[in-house]
């Protein structure tokens, strides 16, 4: 059995990861083996939550990315699938590119800077939860008055 090392150290990416750590670095390690190719796998937080999951991951070009897709006719099912497929690899990409920018630019003191360069925004699932809320409640309200426009024509 062959040793596989990652273009990063297990802190490094303890530190940008931040939270479901366990779920990532055997990941990782399996995709260090061939780092530029594709790598599919399944996330189910990214194909339940989609462009969610990208935002609290920080993951902001792949968000705007993501929305933009889910809004195409007829291939929902597919692209949310597409994303789940791709949403680990996406982020081991994403990770080693913003370690190897923080050591770039910080130097010997990288380390402090991993966490806000990685790690997660916790506000997400907040907004999320309201968004969803008040579509919900939008989706009700305009029951409610078609149904008072139908019951008075």
């Amino acid at each position: 059995m062959s040793l596989v090392t990652l273009p990063h150290s297990d802190e490094d990416y303890a530190t940008f990861v931040d939270r479901n750590l366990h779920k990532f670095i055997p990941k990782f390690k399996g995709y260090s083996v061939n780092p530029t190719g594709f790598h599919p796998g399944w996330n189910w937080a990214a194909f339940f939550f989609t462009f969610w999951w990208f935002l609290y991951r920080k993951m902001y070009m792949w968000a705007v990315i993501c929305f933009i897709t889910l809004w195409l006719p007829y291939l929902n099912l597919l692209i949310v699938i597409g994303w789940g497929v791709a949403a680990n690899n996406l982020y081991y990409k994403h990770a080693n590119t913003k370690i190897a920018e923080v050591k770039a630019f910080h130097g010997d003191g990288y380390r402090m800077y991993l966490r806000d360069a990685g790690g997660v925004n916790g506000w997400v699932p907040w907004v999320g939860l309201l968004v969803s809320g008040g579509f919900i409640i939008l989706l009700l309200l305009l029951g409610v008055l078609g149904a008072a426009f139908m019951a008075a024509t």
